[in-house]
């Protein structure tokens, strides 16, 4: 069986994580219209966008093994039939129960088993620049939270509630079975089989470990926009139109802030660019707290958006590149899942802050405390030196060795001895 080509790989990720990441992140402009529908309070639906943010990342955890010794097709059908399924339980749902647990399992369960697989097959696929088609597969995300929230808006003013969640199954299930059934069968070079680590195994190594906590605080904070921007434009006067297109613009500025990291992360790599988006990312958390207007807002949705783009889009990278690709898919199966926890706690904490506090502040506050928590872990990452030399059987690898003309990921990882090929 021939294998597809690398550029119709990166299509297909980025198509069917467009369609089924902006519909767990980007759904923002259904918060209100769910509680008014099921009377519960914003806090409320606001845990149940935190659980669809779990189930999409955490779902990585058996999704990524699962591709890496099965091939992506399977995970990725179910995928495909999963996200359209939980909206349609969500539409018919007569209480407020069954709809959040078919949202949350169905569209985050089947993003979550999309993701991960359709990105560590980019990773395989791609010898040279691995690292810029990772970045550019993961712009479906930035996409999916440009096209959905203005289509999202557009549908609930026209067709109600309930429609416009049958709408979107509709078009979800043709685009992503579509994008499923041309996946690889076979199972890729950088599995957790007997050729890598597992998710286990590569978090018992110290560093990473540390990198996955950091993930769950800078994650945290940056899942609360997503879900909380906005109700709080509208709270705070420009509306829930304008709180619509501002989820938009942080999409649209999310792409801009991928595509812009591309060259720079050839130059000095993915891990210090990476540090310094988490940074940015938190420093325009506080620019949220004091916005009021469209044009304030506007500047907070811009920047953040670069630096989410930047931080989210180097995730993968950082993992190829620290560690190399055996075992590639259960680091980012491991990083998707602490970015699961950050999706838990993060916009449901700020949702029941907002409720406790009657402030559309508190949203923002509570962002930029689990921004500085995840910078501040993130400052200790790198410090302890990566083995340059891995034990027979280990099935771990070392950082790349650095070659003429690109930079080290990290300047406290040195070149260790050159390694025979296998």
């Amino acid at each position: 069986m021939s294998t597809p080509a690398p550029v119709i790989v990166l299509v297909r990720a980025v198509t069917s994580t467009t369609v089924a990441l902006g519909l767990a992140t980007g759904t923002g402009p259904l918060l209100g219209p769910l509680a008014a529908e099921f009377a519960v309070g914003r806090g409320t639906v606001s845990t149940m966008f935190s659980a669809t943010l779990f189930f999409v990342l955490g779902t990585g955890l058996i999704a990524g093994p699962a591709a890496a010794r099965h091939g992506t097709r399977a995970p990725a059908l179910l995928g495909a039939v999963l996200v359209p399924g939980g909206l349609v339980v969500a539409a018919v749902a007569g209480s407020f129960g069954p709809a959040a647990v078919g949202f949350a399992l169905g569209v985050g369960g089947g993003a979550g088993c999309l993701f991960v697989p359709m990105l560590a097959a980019v990773g395989t696929a791609f010898e040279r620049h691995r690292s810029a088609a990772l970045v550019l597969a993961t712009a479906g995300g930035g996409l999916g939270t440009v096209l959905a929230p203005p289509l999202v808006h557009a549908l609930l003013a026209a067709h109600g509630l309930r429609a416009t969640l049958l709408l979107l199954a509709a078009a979800s299930a043709g685009l992503l079975l579509a994008c499923a059934a041309g996946a690889g069968r076979r199972p890729g070079r950088a599995g957790t089989g007997p050729d890598g680590p597992g998710p286990v195994a590569v978090l018992q190594e110290p560093d990473f470990r540390l990198l996955c906590a950091a993930s769950v605080g800078v994650c945290a904070a940056m899942f609360v926009p997503f879900v909380h921007l906005a109700a709080d434009a509208a709270a705070r006067g420009p509306g829930a139109a304008a709180g619509a297109a501002l989820v938009a613009v942080v999409g649209a500025a999310s792409v801009a802030g991928r595509l812009a990291a591309i060259p720079v992360v050839v130059r000095v790599g993915a891990w210090p660019v990476q540090r310094a988006a988490a940074a940015a990312l938190t420093a325009a958390l506080v620019l949220w707290l004091p916005a009021g207007g469209v044009i304030q807002l506007g500047v907070f949705a811009v920047v953040f958006g670069l630096a989410h783009g930047a931080f989210v889009g180097l995730s993968a990278a950082v993992a190829a590149e620290r560690h190399g690709t055996v075992g590639l898919t259960a680091r980012i199966a491991a990083l998707h899942a602490a970015a699961a926890v950050g999706g838990l706690v993060g916009p449901s904490t700020a949702g029941w802050a907002v409720d406790l506090l009657g402030r559309p502040l508190a949203a923002p506050a509570v962002a930029v405390v689990f921004g500085v928590a995840g910078c501040a872990a993130l400052a200790g990452v790198g410090r302890q030196r990566i083995p340059a030399t891995v034990p027979e059987g280990t099935g771990h690898i070392a950082a790349p060795r650095r070659r003429r003309g690109t930079a080290m990921s990290c300047s406290s990882v040195r070149p260790g001895p050159a390694r025979s090929r296998r």
